[in-house]
């Protein structure tokens, strides 16, 4: 369910996408991938049964540069399920989610630039309720959240590098169903190569 205080939101990504055409070829443009592993902080939260609240996730991404300093960035991400699970049944729960960020970089330090990063998301939950011997439905929700991180990009050449990042992202579900778990802040971590054109 999008709610009306993520309007602050909505003004950032319209503002986002703008700023992303206005940026010119020749300050520099960067694409990538990244895989890590996602912590969904409170989805297991006062479950006493069994809860893996660890999920595999990927992102892939492309960005530009304003300056030196300062870039634009926006991508795509898919988190794997998380499950809570007990001898009567099962929920599952993922999530497709599209950002975009500003990045502030430091001078280079050697090969290394580090980098911290703020911005939103569109995100989309995709959810599996099973009973056993009953079925199982499905549900979905989606909506806009807060989005921040920090990272460091590694060269290896002038148009190839590796990139190390946390992302810290805010409120990413909706509990309104009454399975107050669905709603939780997400720690990720990643890595992944990045190309530079």
């Amino acid at each position: 369910m999008l709610k009306a205080g993520n309007a602050l939101s909505c003004v950032f990504a319209v503002g986002s996408l703008l700023a992303l055409a206005s940026i010119a070829p020749a300050q520099g443009s960067h694409t990538g991938l990244s895989v890590g592993q996602a912590e969904m902080n409170d989805f297991c939260d006062d479950v006493l049964i069994e809860c893996d609240d660890f999920a595999l996730t990927g992102r892939i991404y492309a960005g530009g540069f304003f300056d030196r300093y300062l870039a634009f960035e926006g991508g795509y991400r898919f988190v794997d399920d998380t499950t809570i699970k007990s001898s009567a049944g099962s929920i599952d729960v993922g999530y497709h989610m599209f950002d975009s960020s500003l990045l502030v970089f430091t001078p280079e330090l050697g090969p290394v630039r580090l980098f911290a990063k703020v911005g939103d998301q569109f995100w989309r939950q995709e959810g599996s309720f099973t009973i056993n011997g009953l079925g199982s439905a499905s549900d979905h929700e989606s909506g806009l959240s807060f989005r921040t991180g920090a990272g460091a990009k590694i060269g290896v050449t002038e148009s190839f590098g590796l990139r190390l990042e946390w992302d810290y992202l805010q409120d990413i579900g909706d509990d309104s169903s009454g399975v107050q778990n669905l709603k939780s802040d997400v720690h990720v971590f990643s890595a992944g190569p990045e190309f530079r054109f």
